[in-house]
């Protein structure tokens, strides 16, 4: 019989795991209420832009492919209107991925990564899945850390 925290590395036992927020169905069925927005979890109330909904019905017939990895247009596009080069320009899927992509690349088992609080959760997972040690500091007063 295989153990598998025997063979998991041991910092991924110190990175809690992801909760995440609750649907609107179920706050309104709790606690009885209609019309609840929600203000979390990156989600419109608004629903997607028309125009983005657009997009994706033009693009709908190519699903069946994988899209350019190296995100070549967009890049091309975003370097030309930040006049920077497409080389200086990191996509990802989500503020996750490049948390997490800057995190791998500089990061590693005895580093110490500074993470104010209160933030995005993604840094300190980051920190701890790369067994990076994380050094927290707290900002409740909105205090400018890098002057």
């Amino acid at each position: 019989m295989v153990d598998w925290e025997d063979l998991a590395r041991p910092n991924i036992f110190h990175i809690p795991p992801y909760v995440p927020g609750k649907p609107i169905e179920e706050v309104e069925r709790e606690l009885g209420l209609t019309d609840v927005v929600k203000l979390a979890s990156n989600e419109n109330p608004l629903g997607p832009s028309p125009k983005a909904l657009a997009a994706l019905k033009d693009e709908l017939p190519g699903v069946s492919f994988y899209p350019d990895a190296g995100a070549t247009l967009l890049r091309d596009s975003l370097a030309l209107r930040l006049g920077v080069t497409p080389a200086e320009i990191v996509v990802g899927n989500g503020s996750d991925e490049v948390i997490k992509l800057v995190a791998e690349a500089l990061l590693g088992p005895g580093d110490e990564a500074v993470i104010c609080t209160p933030t995005f959760g993604e840094y300190l997972y980051a920190v701890r899945l790369l067994g990076a040690e994380p050094v927290i500091v707290r900002n409740d007063r909105g205090q400018d850390l890098v002057a």
